[in-house]
C-alpha cells in the first residue's frame, strides 16, 4: 500500500469489507505492507477517484465512508495511511512500518504488533508472490511472501489478502495462481473469494480456520448484500 492510492475507488470497496467485519464483532489487524517509492510510479496508480465527485451514484453504498473519504481525498487533499488510520472508519489495530530491508525484521515485528486479533488484512500493492517468487526468493516489497501469510494463519488467525490482477494476466489465472499456493502449502481450512471490480479486478481471498467459517459466511453475504448494486461486488464460488 502507498500513501498516492488512498481514497481511490478501489480503497471504497476495501474500506467496506473491513467495516462488515468489524460489524461482525472481529476484532481486526491491519498490515498495510508499507511501500515509500523511490520514484515516480506509473501516472494511473491512485487515479480512480472521480466516483466522489458522484455522490448520487457512489454515496449510498456507505455514506458515512464516502463523507470521510471525500473529506480526506477532495477537501484536505491529504492522502496518507496515516489519515485513514485518524478516521477509525475500521477500528483495527495498525501496522504501519514501511516495509524495509531488513524483511525479517519486518514481519516479526508486524507479527508481534497484530497478534491480538482475530482477523489479519493483508494489504501489498500487488498480492502473493508467485510460485516462481517463492522458489527463486523472488519476491518484492509489493508482494506477500508464502511464509508470512502462513505464519499469521499457523498461529489461529484468518487472514484476508488483497490480491491485485497483473495486467498481462486473465482473471481465471491470477486466481488459480493463489489457490496454487492454498493447496500445496498453505492448507487452510477454508477459502472465501470477494471479487471488487471496478476499472480493475480485486480480489479479496479470505484463508479461514473452522470455527470462524459461519462468521464469515455472514460477512460475505452481508458485504454482496451491501456493496452488489451495480457489479460493484460480488463472491467468486471456489471450486
Amino acid at each position: 500500500m502507498q500513501d498516492s492510492y488512498i481514497g481511490d475507488i478501489g480503497d471504497y470497496g476495501k474500506y467496506g469489507l473491513l467495516r462488515e467485519v468489524c460489524a461482525a464483532a472481529m476484532s481486526l489487524s491491519v498490515n498495510w505492507y508499507k511501500v515509500v517509492p523511490t520514484k515516480a510510479g506509473k501516472q494511473d496508480d491512485g487515479k480512480y477517484i472521480s466516483y466522489l465527485s458522484m455522490p448520487q451514484i457512489y454515496r449510498e453504498y456507505d455514506p458515512v465512508m464516502f463523507d470521510a473519504l471525500y473529506k480526506i481525498v477532495l477537501h484536505e487533499q491529504d492522502r496518507r495511511i496515516e489519515r485513514v488510520e485518524q478516521e477509525n472508519l475500521f477500528p483495527a489495530i495498525y501496522f504501519s512500518e514501511p516495509l524495509g530491508a531488513n524483511r525479517k525484521a519486518w514481519h516479526n515485528q508486524a507479527l508481534e504488533q497484530t497478534q491480538n486479533a482475530k482477523v489479519v488484512f493483508l494489504d501489498p500493492d500487488n498480492g502473493l508472490e508467485t510460485a516462481k517468487m517463492y522458489q527463486t526468493g523472488g519476491a518484492t516489497e509489493k508482494h506477500v511472501k508464502w511464509t508470512e501469510l502462513k505464519d499469521y494463519y499457523t498461529r489461529g488467525q484468518n487472514v484476508i489478502l488483497y490480491q491485485h490482477r497483473p495486467q498481462m494476466t486473465t482473471k481465471e489465472k491470477c486466481i488459480e495462481s493463489v489457490m496454487f499456493f492454498q493447496k500445496k502449502y498453505l492448507f487452510a481450512d477454508c477459502v472465501k473469494l470477494l471479487e471488487f471490480p471496478k476499472y480493475t479486478n480485486r480480489f479479496y481471498f479470505m484463508f479461514l480456520h473452522e470455527s470462524d467459517k459461519a462468521t464469515f459466511e455472514r460477512v460475505c453475504y452481508s458485504t454482496v448484500q451491501k456493496w452488489g448494486r451495480n457489479d460493484f461486488c460480488h463472491e467468486i464460488i471456489l471450486g
